[in-house]
């Protein structure tokens, strides 16, 4: 990170954060707008930024997503992992293993997104490839915090977060809606990567045979309406410097809710849920930290425990990083 300038650095945390879906996005911050189209195409490049594109709300685009953890022995583990990362509808697939904690838990872990009408089947299918080994469905019963932004300028030390705890998880049927296929058109060419010019959307309304006033006004409308979370660059967290990335999870045995809350108070959480306990990995409360190393990683762990009076916990760390994709919606 250190070829990067303290205003380029300001001007990536902010990208994080969104831009509003208007005509010119990239005027109004600390570099010039060529520069920041220019700073743009080189942390692309440079492998620092991942993707610059549109964040929505899964649930609202009528999917339905899990987080799973497979119990599978260490000569199975990366035969499996292939089986897994092959699902158009995994994103994120991980081997974890305990930092802090001595059970015997699952260690590799994935999420599954699926449209409704499909999910079922679909994991279904996943369940008999993979065999006899035990697969855990740990869905999301409240999400108290996502949509991490990672501040450069404080590598050492924080992210930040912009937003608000989010409601409890309801029925899918009271996200979404069913959407024609002129707005799959229009999800699809954003869910990836985004131009990276001037006037971005008006590129993509080009593309698609539209005029860039009626793709803006569409944006904005999914915006209020909670589809469009945010247009935004979405880091390598370990390009960036976060390198050590784990899993904190403990059993709270009184009020999660607000637990979660002290636990999303704290800055250096990137993510937090509440999953349903199982038999086979008993805990409820799960959050995510990254640091520089793992030393940190352990002492923030225990930090954050101790403040936010949680006990019995465990922390795994995130090793193999199998694969790591952005959700491409309607494919």
């Amino acid at each position: 990170m250190d070829e990067y300038s303290k205003n380029e650095k300001d001007v990536l945390t902010r990208l994080q954060q969104g831009v509003d879906p208007v005509a010119r996005p990239f005027q109004g911050l600390a570099l010039p707008e060529c520069a920041v189209v220019a700073l743009l195409e080189r942390a692309l490049a440079d492998g620092l930024v991942r993707r610059f594109g549109a964040v929505f709300d899964a649930r609202r685009l009528g999917y339905r997503s899990v987080l799973c953890a497979l119990d599978c022995p260490p000569g199975r583990l990366e035969a499996q992992a292939a089986i897994i990362a092959s699902h158009p509808g995994v994103t994120h697939c991980y081997e974890r293993r305990p930092l802090i904690g001595a059970g015997h838990y699952p260690v590799l872990w994935f999420t599954l997104a699926m449209l409704h009408d499909v999910f079922d089947d679909s994991l279904a299918v996943l369940r008999r490839q993979l065999g006899a080994d035990p697969l855990l469905e740990l869905p999301a019963v409240r999400r108290f915090k996502i949509d991490v932004v990672f501040d450069l300028r404080t590598v050492d030390r924080d992210e930040t977060f912009p937003g608000s705890p989010l409601p409890p998880e309801r029925a899918a049927g009271e996200f979404f809606r069913e959407f024609s296929e002129p707005e799959r058109e229009l999800v699809r060419a954003l869910d990836q990567q985004i131009p990276a010019v001037e006037r971005p959307f008006a590129v993509i309304a080009e593309t698609l045979g539209r005029r860039e006033e009626d793709v803006l006004d569409q944006l904005q409308v999914w915006k209020r309406a909670g589809i469009l979370r945010r247009i935004a660059a979405v880091l390598h967290h370990r390009e960036a410097g976060f390198k050590a990335n784990a899993m904190c999870v403990w059993p709270v045995n009184d009020d999660i809710v607000a637990a979660g809350r002290r636990v999303t108070r704290r800055p250096e959480v990137t993510h937090c849920y509440q999953r349903p306990r199982n038999a086979r990995f008993p805990f409820d409360l799960y959050a995510m930290i990254h640091t520089p190393s793992w030393p940190q990683t352990r002492a923030l762990f225990e930090d954050i425990a101790a403040d936010c009076q949680l006990a019995g916990g465990e922390l795994f760390a995130s090793g193999r990083e199998f694969k790591k994709s952005s959700m491409h919606y309607f494919g």
